[in-house]
C-alpha cells in the first residue's frame, strides 16, 4: 500500500478504534490488571506500582485468584473488598479485556474475557452470579480485536448497564454516573464513552420529568 493510501489511525476515543493485540507480551501492570479478579486488589496494584511498591505488596494480593481463606479474610474487613472475587476462573490464555464495576454493597464486577483459540479469538462476558445477571448472547469471537462500539455492543446486550442504572437511580443522572466505573487495558477511553452513552441517553429524559 502507497503512503498516499495508508488509512489513518483512529483515535482511541472513536468507537471504530481497534487494539492491535489483546495476547502481545504485557508490561508487570497490564499483565497483572488482566488476570486480578479483585476489584481492592487492583486498586492496591495500581498505588503501589505508581509509588514503586509493587514488591512491597503480598504476593498473595498479586494472585488472579484469591484462596479461599483470603477471599473470608478480606470479606470481612469489609464486603467492598469481595468486588470481583467471585468472577468466574480465567481459562488457560484467557485475559480480561474489560469490566464494569458498580458500587453495590459488595462492588460487583461483570467482565470480557476473551481468548485465541486457533485462528479466532473467542469472547464470554461473566458475572459473579453464575450468568445470574447476563442474558444470552454472552458469547461470541472473531477473526480480529473488536473495535470499540463492537465491544460495547456486545458487553450491553450481555450486562443490561442501562437497566441497571435505570432500576437504582430512576431520576438521578448524576448519582448514576457515581454508581458504575468501566476500565479496561485495551481500550482507554471505555470509561468516559460509556459515561457520554449514559448522559445523552437518560438527561432529556430526566429534564422533561
Amino acid at each position: 500500500m502507497s503512503k498516499a493510501q495508508t488509512p489513518k489511525a483512529l483515535p482511541v476515543s472513536s468507537l471504530q478504534y481497534r487494539p492491535r493485540d489483546y495476547f502481545a507480551r504485557y508490561d508487570l501492570q497490564a499483565e497483572l490488571l488482566t488476570h486480578v479478579k479483585g476489584r481492592a486488589r487492583r486498586e492496591m496494584i495500581k498505588g503501589a506500582l505508581e509509588n514503586g511498591a509493587i514488591d512491597e505488596l503480598p504476593d498473595f494480593l498479586k494472585e488472579p485468584e484469591l484462596e479461599s481463606f483470603d477471599r473470608t479474610m478480606l470479606g470481612r474487613m469489609h464486603p467492598m473488598f469481595l468486588g470481583g472475587e467471585f468472577l468466574a476462573r480465567l481459562k488457560p490464555k484467557e485475559v480480561e479485556i474489560a469490566r464494569i464495576s458498580i458500587r453495590s454493597t459488595t462492588f460487583d464486577v461483570t467482565v470480557v474475557y476473551a481468548r485465541l483459540v486457533g485462528k479466532r479469538i473467542h469472547y464470554r462476558v461473566v458475572d459473579e452470579y453464575e450468568g445470574e445477571t447476563l442474558e444470552e448472547p454472552t458469547t461470541r469471537t472473531s477473526a480480529r480485536p473488536l473495535t470499540m462500539g463492537q465491544l460495547i455492543d456486545f458487553f450491553l446486550h450481555a450486562w443490561d448497564l442501562m437497566g441497571c442504572l435505570k432500576m437504582n437511580y430512576p431520576d438521578d443522572v448524576e448519582e448514576m454516573q457515581c454508581f458504575f466505573e468501566a476500565e479496561s487495558e485495551f481500550y482507554p477511553c471505555l470509561d468516559e464513552t460509556l459515561r457520554d452513552m449514559v448522559q445523552e441517553r437518560f438527561a432529556a429524559e430526566t429534564d422533561g420529568e
